[in-house]
């Protein structure tokens, strides 16, 4: 009976060891989740879209990050290690599954099934995202992910909506002599802008005329790594499609009269 009593406790403990080692390799296992999401969010253009609606850059401080990345040493024998790392849980997890597959429990399968799903999962984006980052690097290879500058545009886009006053920019256009629009380059000095102008904070206004004559102003943001911007008009000003050639621009209609827009380089 004694003997009984102990082997049960072992088998307790042996059991208890098992969920302790199961809930280790899930707590390795959830900053390759982690980062998984965030190249999910870089691939399909999430991040670009964020900087775009939030004003925040995002993108930038990516593309700073990676630079800093594929340039050090220590990182990439890093990236490297945590490749390692986590090929080595799918291949023990696998194992144990096959090895075990009579003696596991329902639960048991499914936390072994789990783990190596999730393992396959991360060494996939996370190939995908390596591949992407060459990308940029290397000529040869394909660009993966979407371009940046798309998503960025839509979440700027929402951006306007919600902080532009549009109607009460256009009032103030109608209030501007030829003179203040003259050519392609007219600007205004601070003092002059409308404070519905003033609040969105661009690094430039520049006004011009559309095609019925009347006044029209573009107001940019950006600097060496791109431009982009939005462009207010009457309600019957006419909006260009979208330019693809080098240095055009990707336009997108915010409402009649008005567009964003982001330089392609």
């Amino acid at each position: 009976m004694q003997n009984q009593q102990i082997q049960q406790s072992e088998g307790k403990k042996a059991r208890l060891d098992w969920n302790k080692w199961d809930a280790v390799v899930f707590a390795i296992l959830v900053p390759f989740v982690i980062l998984a999401i965030l190249v999910i969010l870089d691939l399909t253009g999430g991040i670009s879209y964020l900087s775009g609606r939030f004003d925040a850059p995002l993108d930038f401080l990516l593309v700073c990050i990676l630079a800093t990345w594929m340039t050090s040493p220590l990182m990439i024998a890093i990236t490297i290690f945590l490749f390692v790392v986590i090929c080595l849980f799918t291949a023990i997890g696998a194992v144990r599954l096959i090895i075990n597959r009579k003696k596991y429990t329902r639960r048991k399968k499914l936390i072994r099934i789990t783990q190596i799903g999730v393992s396959i999962f991360s060494i996939t984006l996370l190939t995908l995202f390596v591949l992407d980052v060459l990308s940029i690097f290397t000529p040869i290879l394909p660009h993966i992910g979407v371009p940046g500058y798309k998503p960025f545009t839509y979440g700027f886009r929402e951006q306007m909506r919600s902080k532009a006053d549009i109607e009460d920019i256009r009032d103030w256009l109608k209030t501007l002599s030829k003179e203040d629009c003259i050519g392609d380059m007219g600007r205004l000095p601070y003092s002059r802008l409308s404070e519905s102008v003033k609040v969105l904070n661009s690094k430039y206004a520049v006004f011009s005329t559309d095609e019925n004559g009347n006044p029209r102003v573009r107001l940019i943001w950006g600097g060496g790594f791109g431009h982009w911007g939005v462009e207010i008009g009457m309600k019957d000003m006419k909006i260009p499609p979208s330019d693809f050639s080098e240095w055009g621009e990707y336009r997108l209609p915010l409402e009649p009269g008005v567009y964003v827009w982001h330089e392609i380089q």
